[in-house]
């Protein structure tokens, strides 16, 4: 499981520039062509795919995660705040095929709370974008650290990705855990053990600290799999 917390994370447009519906129509009909499919290029096709990126899998571009967040307000709060089992869908950037499973977030409250269904709705506005993992687990910290003014953020995401699962029969059923840590999480075991029993029980004593590997569950054993 790969632990991460990076003094200078990546930043990127928290907002996309906007999504040329026809330009991405051309395209998939151009791709379809390439791939010799010219009677599915002149069907439907390139208008639905389009419709499904344009307004499901890349709409997370359209809100600003900040934004998502919302009015905070004052709470003089000590304890953890966690919510676990949050769905997930994401596109990863390198093979543009989709990647989903589960996110388990937490924050420590630096004075300030925000709604908890804002919490959901951060999440799946970072997914809905071309992502990596590792990164998408950073970007939700980072936005909680500085949406809430929170003094710490742990994010833990398991999920199966397509670009490794639908490529590879052998490795159908594989897993892909990460987790991020800012703050206060990055600095205090504690605090990291507290959070992985929350949302893993028994099974939080196997999770490596940080610097361990990216943890990958499944009926085979993989290496490299990112790079095939």
């Amino acid at each position: 499981m790969k632990v991460m917390d990076r003094t200078e994370p990546d930043k990127r447009p928290r907002v996309g520039s906007g999504i040329d519906r026809e330009a991405m129509i051309a395209a998939l009909a151009d791709f379809l062509r390439a791939a010799g499919l010219p009677a599915a290029a002149a069907g439907e096709a390139p208008a639905k795919a389009t419709a499904a990126w344009a307004d499901e899998l890349l709409s997370g571009y359209r809100r600003d995660p900040l934004e998502v967040i919302g009015k905070t307000w004052a709470y003089d709060a000590q304890g953890m705040v966690t919510v676990t089992g949050i769905s997930f869908v994401s596109v990863c950037e390198h093979h543009l095929l989709p990647f989903y499973g589960e996110a388990h977030i937490a924050y420590l409250p630096g004075g300030r709370l925000t709604g908890l269904s804002r919490l959901t709705e951060l999440v799946n506005c970072l997914a809905r974008r071309l992502q990596i993992q590792e990164r998408l687990g950073e970007e939700v910290c980072d936005a909680l650290m500085e949406g809430v003014g929170a003094r710490g953020a742990a994010c833990l995401l398991s999920a199966s990705h397509d670009c490794v699962g639908a490529r590879k029969l052998e490795h159908r059923g594989a897993r892909v855990q990460t987790l991020a840590y800012r703050g206060a999480f990055a600095e205090q075991s504690a605090l990291r053990d507290d959070f992985l029993r929350l949302v893993l029980g028994p099974q939080a004593e196997a999770v490596p600290q940080p610097d361990g590997p990216t943890q990958i569950s499944g009926p085979v054993a993989m290496e490299n799999i990112e790079d095939e």
